[in-house]
């Protein structure tokens, strides 16, 4: 029995595939250096539009944007003579 440990939760599905979706699937896991499993779950992801990789870039942007705000806020407050502490 061979037991795999995943970073997300999956199930197992069995698909059937053409002998040249199957050579296609396998070209493109060597290409990348992945396995068949990891190039369909990218595959499955993107056209349903889960792609992490979006989500990720959206979140990059969104810290980015706050770090932004947050540093004209500490701006705007030493600006502000009721905001500045007491000397």
């Amino acid at each position: 029995m061979y037991v795999a440990v995943y970073a997300r939760f999956v199930r197992r599905t069995n698909i059937y595939l053409t002998e040249v979706e199957q050579a296609a699937l396998d070209a493109r896991a060597a290409a990348e250096g992945s396995t068949r499993s990891e190039v369909l779950r990218a595959l499955v992801d993107r056209e349903l539009n889960l792609d992490t990789e979006a989500s990720g870039e959206v979140d990059a942007t969104l810290a980015e944007l706050a770090g932004e705000l947050a540093e004209r806020s500490r701006q705007l407050s030493a600006d502000d003579p009721d905001l500045s502490s007491p000397e």
